[in-house]
């Protein structure tokens, strides 16, 4: 399942080690930041506020780096680029814009960190956030001046949130294989038939459940609904469910396993004889 989500394992570990160094990717000195400045500068007049120089950085971040899934640039779940890495990609999602835009205002002379929930990575300064903060408690920051804040409170719900809007948007095919994958290291040989299908459906149903609702829930114009909360709750309750269905033996060992076919009507006929 690891080289379903991570076909290159040792971008895994770089990841690891990025999370937790995440002010060390913000790399102002990067010769590729040269043009993004001069192009916010130039469209900024000499007595341009804070507010203007912060709201056309992001404009030229967005623009220079068209957003594009982990998964297409990288070719894995997740990944955290450098500066020059992502200017060099030209192309990047949330993770790699935050990340040139806290460059390029340190660069400009501005105080900017990383602060991410899980599914959303953005950028705090002391006037405003910017890069499209969600509204949601901040799991992880990591301010230029003092050791990276982790906030526990927040962690179990974000990493819910996290996992519904990943999987609605990672590939269908990859996380089939990661069921059936499930489903085959999880049965054991003894589990009836009946309720190895009542396993699989609650799975099947689960995945289900946070393809249709997982990003609307945390990142749509919807995102908090109690209802849609519910549902990923729900959803991820199912295949919780499912798994639990699979995995944990009950009772006596059933007449017809799956490790055994059904007895054949000549097999009993012959055991009455």
């Amino acid at each position: 399942m690891l080289l379903v989500l991570f076909p290159d394992p040792r971008r895994l570990a770089v990841l690891l080690h990025r999370l937790a160094h995440l002010d060390a990717l913000i790399d102002p000195a990067a010769p590729q930041l040269q043009s993004l400045e001069d192009e916010v500068r130039a469209h900024l007049g000499p007595q341009a506020s804070s507010a203007e120089v912060l709201a056309v950085a992001e404009y030229v971040v967005c623009e220079r780096l068209p957003y594009s899934w982990d998964w297409e640039t990288w070719g894995v779940m997740e990944y955290l680029p450098t500066t020059r890495e992502a200017l060099d990609m030209g192309r990047e999602d949330c993770d790699g814009r935050a990340i040139v835009a806290a460059s390029l205002l340190r660069r400009m002379g501005y105080d900017a960190w990383l602060v991410t929930d899980v599914v959303h990575m953005w950028v705090r300064t002391p006037e405003v956030e910017l890069m499209s903060p969600t509204g949601f408690a901040a799991t992880l920051e990591a301010p230029a001046d003092a050791p990276a804040r982790l906030d526990v409170s927040s962690a179990a719900l974000n990493l819910a949130r996290g996992l519904a809007y990943g999987v609605s948007v990672f590939p269908l095919e990859r996380e089939l294989i990661i069921l059936a994958a499930i489903v085959l290291l999880t049965l054991h040989p003894w589990i009836s038939r009946r309720r190895a299908a009542a396993g699989v459906a609650l799975l099947v149903a689960g995945l289900a459940g946070l393809r249709v609702v997982g990003a609307a829930a945390v990142s749509g114009p919807q995102a908090g609904d109690p209802m849609l909360a519910l549902a990923v709750a729900g959803s991820i309750g199912s295949a919780a469910a499912g798994w639990c269905v699979l995995a944990l033996k009950a009772g006596a060992r059933p007449r017809h396993s799956l490790s055994e076919p059904p007895e054949s009507p000549e097999a009993r006929a012959a055991g009455r004889g």
